[in-house]
């Protein structure tokens, strides 16, 4: 009774409920990190074995953050069409244009408003227009990573399942799960260019 007497005298109940606060905020972000990284794991292994399947030299890629997105993006032997506004059958540049809308865009335009938040004049200008930027980079990261996720399905799914890999890879941008359920399934079959012919691919400008 002693020790409680004088735990109770050290802390005030203001004081047991900031730190009550603090261990709970402590606790929801533990889990969410735990979160991240068993979805990024589990992600990591099919990718890894249709990496491997596919004769890429570095599946290990797909057990390393960002690397990640890179390996799914260069993977589909096809070329790389962000809703028709930009085309390419450089699929690396597709990972850069994911970077950018993704992550870069959103640091600098966080740059610029830390920047220009302390000129009194134009902070709120500069604020409204960095959150249209902002919310034309986030509907243009949802675009860009579901033509990913499409394109990796795509490549293993017979002619008359390329509708079913657009659906699915558009409601894997809100459900993330349904992404990788449908890699694990499809990390047994054949890729469409075959096993280990990613270096020997067919002439791109004929695969369309």
């Amino acid at each position: 009774m002693s020790f409680l007497n004088s735990f109770n005298n050290a802390y005030s109940y203001e004081d047991l409920m900031v730190w009550a606060v603090f261990v709970l905020y402590g606790i929801f972000w533990l889990f969410f990190f735990m979160v991240l990284l068993i979805h990024h794991f589990l992600m990591a292994v099919p990718l890894y074995i249709m990496a491997d399947k596919a004769g890429y030299a570095y599946p290990f890629l797909a057990f390393i953050p960002f690397a990640n997105y890179y390996l799914i993006h260069i993977l589909p032997m096809k070329e790389y069409n962000y809703i028709g506004m930009y085309k390419t059958y450089e699929r690396r540049n597709g990972f850069l244009l994911y970077a950018v809308v993704k992550w870069i865009g959103p640091i600098a335009i966080g740059t610029v408003g830390a920047i220009f938040g302390i000129v009194p004049l134009l902070s709120m200008l500069v604020a409204m227009v960095l959150q249209l930027v902002n919310l034309g980079l986030l509907v243009a990261g949802y675009i860009a990573k579901a033509i990913m996720m499409i394109d990796l399905l795509d490549l293993y799914m017979k002619k008359d399942e390329k509708s079913m890999a657009v659906f699915l890879g558009i409601v894997s941008v809100f459900v993330p799960t349904v992404f990788v359920v449908t890699c694990f399934i499809l990390c047994k079959k054949e890729p469409e260019f075959g096993y280990g012919n990613y270096y020997y691919p067919v002439n791109l400008q004929t695969i369309e």
